[in-house]
């Protein structure tokens, strides 16, 4: 037991004694000598009490501080949750889960009502899978409809990702895995889909780590501005200039980033390092590795709580892919590597292999390669996310990899041998990451299973237009899918995803992103009004 648990085993121990001798029969009033000691005994006790409780709630400060990640790498077990709920320090919980888009979605509950309702569940009405990211319904889905009546799936709390939210007062937030009412799994869900993939990694003997690598812009703008404005084109960055990697000129936004990156060290998500990047008011984070599926249940809260934050202060914060085009876009590059059972090596190393590669590294690249066309709608997924993939601009655009090379698809990185692993620098910010760990993931698995040989790599630009048309014509590389619908065509026909991911899933998201490719053919925007308006 720790010290803090221990003392806190203590004081509630000491609580229940001080609560029976305080409702102790009254003495009676002549023995005013035993009256009086009691009186004093109480006095005493109370100060004790008081005492007590600071030394219990400096411990749990100092045990915050020491340890971080609480309610991650150290999950609450039941009595700890019931314990911060009758303690007041706790009022109430968000509850949620991601959408198909990644957005965390649920609702916020009385924490009684969580300690009387974790083993049932809460219902949550099942539109959360049966609208767009502009909450428009859409017609014909499978899962969510009308004709069904939009009825209950039932949220379950996953105790290991119970937090405190530093930033709200007496609130925690707990992500939750979605059962029908029939006590099925929700097969669309992302957390379901990720985490099958992850079982079967685990089944071939793999552990999972990963990471996300997220690029954002912040806007001295409100939620009221931004529709007075009507998004732009002419929002006010938090700072202006292309200062990527100035520290001085970063620190002038360090009341909010500091503050963004102490919050989340607190909240249990850890900020490895962060820096100005290549656009006004644009920003990269880096989060510390974890488990696959705790990565993404991290990257969903930490893209949630920087717009609660920026919120709280008056500004935006957007994880869009390209906001306007005049700036680089904003990536979301993920970092995958496979562990033994006990995570204590990295699979990916070989001491004596070239460029330290070992053959289950080799294979798993070839397999991310051979399959990023066909998972490119899952690591791109709404319209303007094509807009990132521009020449020069940090974006891959074909099926290449290298060695630290930064105009690949694929880096890799592989100083040392438990830091070795791939980064798949296709995805934007803007994707959901359970489905970009997942597509990376299954790829990967796809290719040990299958042993496939990697091809060779692209050796210098890989935006140079010679060396591409070399290599796509000795069969090295392939072109991505440069916009939504092309991208999921070749989904739907992808017997990788729906084998690894399940076929419910794959037809639920090409149905909505056929919906997306749709609304967005019938739109008329600013750019047809400046071309077309005066002239034709």
């Amino acid at each position: 037991m720790s010290g803090t648990r221990y003392i806190g085993s203590l004081y509630r121990t000491f609580q229940s004694w001080l609560k029976g001798f305080s409702n102790s029969s009254p003495l009676p009033r002549w023995n005013k000598r035993l009256a009086k000691k009691k009186f004093v005994i109480s006095e005493k006790l109370s100060f004790l009490d008081t005492l007590f409780s600071t030394v219990i709630t400096s411990s749990m400060a100092g045990c915050q501080a020491s340890h971080p990640k609480k309610g991650w790498t150290q999950p609450m077990d039941l009595a700890e949750v019931q314990h911060l709920v009758e303690s007041g320090k706790v009022e109430y919980i968000k509850i949620g889960s991601p959408d198909i888009e990644g957005v965390y979605r649920g609702k916020r509950v009385a924490a009684k009502h969580f300690l009387n309702s974790i083993e049932d569940g809460f219902a949550q009405c099942d539109v959360l899978f049966g609208w767009d990211i502009a909450e428009s319904v859409l017609p014909n889905l499978k899962f969510s409809n009308w004709e069904h009546g939009f009825s209950d799936i039932i949220m379950k709390p996953d105790l290991s990702t119970f937090a405190l939210v530093p930033w709200e007062e007496n609130v925690a937030s707990c992500v939750c895995d979605l059962w029908t009412e029939h006590g099925d799994p929700v097969t669309i869900s992302p957390r379901y889909v990720l985490n099958k993939v992850v079982e079967r990694a685990r089944a071939m003997g793999f552990e999972t780590s990963a990471a996300a690598e997220l690029e954002f812009r912040f806007f001295h703008e409100t939620m009221m501005s931004l529709r007075e404005k009507d998004f732009g084109p002419d929002l006010l960055p938090l700072s202006p200039g292309f200062n990527c990697y100035s520290i001085s000129q970063a620190s002038a936004d360090e009341d909010l980033l500091g503050r963004i990156a102490r919050n989340m060290r607190d909240y249990g998500i850890e900020i490895e390092g962060y820096n100005r990047e290549h656009g006004p008011g644009m920003y990269e984070m880096n989060i510390r590795y974890d488990n696959s599926v705790t990565a993404a249940d991290k990257t969903m809260l930490f893209k949630a709580g920087v717009k609660e934050i920026c919120h709280q202060m008056g500004l935006t914060a957007s994880f869009m892919a390209k906001w306007n085009d005049q700036e680089d876009g904003s990536s979301g590059h993920s970092h995958v590597s496979l562990w033994d059972s006990e995570r204590e090596r990295n699979l990916f190393w070989d001491e004596n292999a070239e460029g330290h590669m070992s053959t289950i590294m080799r294979q798993f690249l070839a397999g991310v390669l051979e399959k990023l066309p066909e998972c490119m709608a899952l690591y791109a997924p709404v319209i303007n996310s094509y807009k990132r993939y521009v020449e020069g601009t940090w974006a891959p655009l074909n099926t290449t990899w290298g060695m630290d090379n930064r105009t690949c698809s694929i880096r890799i990185i592989n100083n040392g041998k438990r830091a070795i692993r791939i980064e798949n620098r296709v995805p934007g910010a803007d994707a959901n990451f359970y489905l970009v760990f997942a597509a990376t993931l299954a790829s990967g698995l796809y290719g040990i299973e299958h042993q496939l040989e990697l091809p060779e790599r692209l050796q210098g630009n890989a935006y140079d237009q010679e060396t591409v048309t070399r290599a796509i014509e000795r069969g090295h590389i392939r072109p991505l899918a440069r916009n939504l619908s092309a991208a999921t065509d070749l989904l739907e026909q992808s017997g990788l995803v729906k084998e690894y991911l399940g076929e419910d899933f794959v037809e639920h998201f090409v149905a909505t992103r056929r919906w997306e490719v749709k609304e967005y053919d019938k739109a008329v925007t600013n750019w047809d009004r400046r071309r077309y308006l005066e002239q034709i």
